[in-house]
């Protein structure tokens, strides 16, 4: 996994626009498994497109103001020129990182997908605070403990063994991974990955089960 940033710029605008195409895609690819899987409290069947609705229009929005600021390339766009040595500002990465948040919550599907607008608001907002001297590793742990946070408070009733729970645990394996020494941001995003991916298995019988991964809750699986 290509890290954020490097020294003395910890977040780089071409590294946010990839993770963002990557996770919208990941969710298209996903978006009819995860619909037929059921969620807490009721089936509702559609928590894997609305998911993927709200990460598109956060995308799009995203991409809108890459080109307004003549960085289409980056907004992928491929008859774009590429950006010019010196082209991309840290003011276009702040807004670029206010678009996705905005327009993820302007976007939001469902409960499944004003989660998601909450918890992608968190991140953009962590990456736009980033100082030059933060580890990439401890950015990328303080990103999802501060996405976590944002789940569980856009919820009135929080129950545990859905989507929150699996934030939960992956923002805690990044936190510890991000506390060993020589940590990068790649032992950060395996460390929550398999946290994840643990999590999601230990969700509530009440769903359906997955053929891949036995009974799994679909704005978690997402």
């Amino acid at each position: 996994m290509t890290d954020l940033g490097q020294p003395g710029q910890p977040v780089r605008l071409e590294v946010v626009a990839r993770f963002v195409d990557i996770a919208t895609d990941a969710l298209g690819d996903a978006r009819e498994e995860i619909d037929a899987l059921n969620v807490f409290p009721v089936p509702d069947g559609d928590t894997g497109t609305n998911m993927f609705l709200t990460m598109s229009t956060a995308r799009e929005s995203l991409r809108q103001v890459l080109r307004d600021a003549g960085l289409g390339r980056i907004a992928g766009d491929a008859h774009a020129g590429p950006p010019v040595p010196g082209a991309v500002t840290p003011e276009h990465l702040v807004l670029a990182l206010r678009a996705l948040a905005r327009g993820a919550l302007m976007g939001a599907r469902g409960n499944s997908g004003v989660i998601l607008a909450q918890m992608l608001g968190a991140i953009a907002g962590h990456l736009e605070r980033a100082t030059p001297d933060v580890r990439a590793a401890t950015l990328v742990a303080g990103s999802l403990a501060e996405a976590t946070a944002a789940s569980y408070a856009a919820v009135g009733e929080p129950v545990e063994g859905t989507i929150l729970t699996v934030a939960r645990a992956a923002s805690d394996a990044a936190t510890a991974a991000a506390a060993l020494p020589g940590a990068r941001s790649r032992d950060v995003y395996v460390a929550a990955a398999a946290a994840a991916r643990d999590a999601l298995l230990l969700t509530p019988s009440s769903c359906r089960p997955s053929p891949r991964r036995g009974s799994s809750t679909p704005a978690g699986e997402g």
